[in-house]
């Protein structure tokens, strides 16, 4: 197979899931983990009725800005003075970017233009991962555009790719072309260090920097590249000048993205917070029981990448069964060290978070698609067709399984009703807090262009608004999302 034909073929591939997502985009917001798109979407509507982003020196706020919409508590360390509820567990870049495109092109603060920007970060993915894998695979290899052609079509077709670079916008899934881009400069400067030059060096510093802006994932594979470099720098003295600027540039991200958040949170504000937050999320919460944490994870694995974990085990044991060597060049064995000890590492530090979000297995999926891709080398060109025809059936039956078409979904749920109950609370005045027995929901936030204090009833509802001192507030009766009526509260 020649090169360009590889690359239409992907191509091509990539505009049929486009195809294939269709019955889901520009849906109704309401079910699997839309609830990030709920809160871009928030901030981006906050941002504007404040003035903009720059008010807040591009804090992301979960909040709008009526006054009933404002936190009571103002010396919690994640609510600014003026009380509004920041988010900075991680970089801002996936809140920033799509504000920015929403004002430049000065779009209405609507979802569909959110999952354009996320199919167009997935196409950025797919074609950056094609050339990342030209570099891995020998040149002589016949078999080469065939591996590069069969692991971008188990990337582009896996459930975990198609909804989350899809209608499921969230920063590890556009963060994702940056990495593979990461991985296609570093890769080759460790395997020839005699490529390390000036300029190559400050593109490894500025992708890095600009990783920071989006997640910590890119701290763990600086971490894992530093320490392999640090066993050959004996050998290859020029590694000390790859080691200094992945270090120079990780310190100086993180430094970067500490002062912007400082400069208007406080210093005090964001060490808590950062302490806090890694606290609960990462490996060190012992509030959790481990095997509980462990099964949601695997599961988080399951409903991501079944179809996808069919191939790749089921190819991988054939081919040891019957004894067929499958081989990797140098830079493929690079890949795999890098990559595979750095996406452990990622979700074993953050294990709590990790278990409870699905879509922080993410970054796995080039690495799962990749390995697949190689193993399916050892069945005849007839078994290939019919493995890579099987994914597929598999992969959008999971697909559309979970993410239903249609207006019910899979719980039985309309979709359209999260919409519904949040336009019944636009009635309620803007200087009037809203309190209902609700499970929080950013989702029903967006749609009724307020926030919700969430509380267990009429009565807690009372002792809140005098603790905190609140003087307009109102309960919200419901059945289950169906609106019966608003009781103001006195």
């Amino acid at each position: 197979m020649k090169r360009k034909k590889a690359f239409i073929i992907i191509i091509c591939c990539f505009l049929l899931s486009v195809l294939l997502r269709l019955p889901n985009l520009n849906r109704t917001i309401s079910k699997h983990h839309e609830f990030n798109t709920a809160v871009v979407l928030i901030n981006i509507e906050s941002w504007r009725q404040a003035g903009g982003g720059s008010k807040f020196h591009f804090i992301p706020l979960l909040n709008f800005q009526n006054p009933g919409d404002k936190m009571a508590n103002r010396k919690y360390y994640a609510v600014d003075t003026a009380g509004n509820a920041m988010y900075i567990s991680f970089g801002p870049a996936w809140y920033v970017i799509p504000d920015f495109i929403y004002q430049i092109f000065s779009l209405p603060v609507k979802p569909i233009y959110l999952q354009i920007i996320n199919l167009i970060f997935n196409l950025a993915s797919v074609i950056l991962f094609f050339f990342l894998l030209e570099h891995l695979i020998e040149c002589n290899s016949n078999s080469r555009y065939l591996i590069i052609v069969s692991a971008c079509i188990l990337f582009i077709f896996s459930p975990c790719t198609l909804w989350y670079l899809g209608n499921g916008y969230i920063n590890v899934g556009i963060m994702m072309p940056i990495v593979i881009l990461l991985l296609r400069i570093v890769i080759p400067l460790i395997h020839s260090p005699e490529k390390i030059t000036t300029r190559k060096l400050f593109l490894v510093a500025l992708l890095i920097l600009i990783l920071i802006y989006f997640d910590w994932f890119v701290l763990v594979i600086c971490a894992i590249v530093g320490m392999m470099l640090l066993f050959k720098i004996k050998k290859q003295p020029a590694y000390f000048r790859l080691i200094f600027t992945i270090a120079i540039s990780s310190i100086a991200g993180v430094l970067l993205l500490f002062l912007q958040f400082a400069s208007y949170a406080g210093w005090n504000a964001v060490t808590t917070y950062w302490h806090e937050r890694f606290g609960s999320r990462s490996i060190t919460n012992t509030g959790s029981s481990f095997p509980e944490l462990l099964r949601y994870l695997i599961q988080n694995f399951v409903t991501a990448y079944l179809p996808l974990l069919i191939i790749l085990f089921g190819t991988f044991i054939r081919a040891r069964s019957k004894k067929i060597k499958i081989s990797f060049s140098p830079p493929e064995k690079l890949f795999l060290t890098i990559y595979s000890v750095s996406v452990i590492f990622y979700n074993f530090i953050l294990f709590e978070w990790s278990s409870e979000h699905e879509y922080s297995v993410l970054p796995w999926s080039i690495l799962f698609s990749y390995l697949a891709a190689k193993f399916l080398m050892a069945a005849s060109k007839k078994q290939l067709g019919f493995l890579l025809v099987a994914f597929f059936l598999m992969s959008m039956s999971q697909y559309y399984f979970i993410n239903r078409p249609g207006k019910i979904s899979r719980e039985g749920t309309p979709y359209i009703a999260y919409k519904n109950f949040g336009d019944s609370l636009k009635q309620v005045p803007k200087d009037y807090k809203i309190m209902l027995n609700i499970k929080q929901d950013p989702m029903i936030e967006y749609y009724a262009g307020r926030n919700i204090a969430t509380l267990p009833d009429y009565d807690s509802a009372k002792r809140y608004m005098q603790h905190w001192g609140i003087s307009k507030a109102v309960w919200i009766e419901h059945d289950n999302f169906d609106f019966k009526k608003i009781i103001i509260i006195k």
